[in-house]
């Protein structure tokens, strides 16, 4: 079970990391692209289903479930934001704040041990 929460720990940063690439080819034209709304959906699924593994298994530490929820809700609130304005024509400055809360959220997750 150790190697596919492995796994799965490495799709998840790759998904967050598809996100922001996601945002950075639309610097140009600052708008919400299927990179990052997609990116974003993926990582926070992803996130649910690690938590999930890892309150389940007896392998791994359980989770912190304060750090887990902080996450949670900043993830909810860009997934949310990325997929309500993805329509929107450019330049749609939101996509600046869905950034903001990626890299929050990736901040959180290292910084908060």
């Amino acid at each position: 079970m150790q190697t596919v929460y492995d796994v799965l720990v490495w799709v998840h940063v790759a998904a967050w990391a598809v996100a922001l690439v996601g945002y950075a080819i639309t610097l140009p034209s600052v708008h919400v692209n299927g990179f990052l709304a997609h990116g974003l959906t993926a990582a926070f699924l992803l996130g649910i289903v690690l938590v999930g593994i890892n309150s389940a298994s007896d392998e791994i530490d359980g989770p912190n479930n304060a750090k887990v929820a902080v996450k949670l809700v900043i993830a909810l609130a860009a997934v949310g934001l990325a997929h309500g304005t993805r329509r929107k024509p450019a330049p749609n400055p939101l996509a600046h704040v869905v950034a903001a809360l990626i890299v929050v959220n990736v901040v959180v997750a290292y910084a908060w041990r």
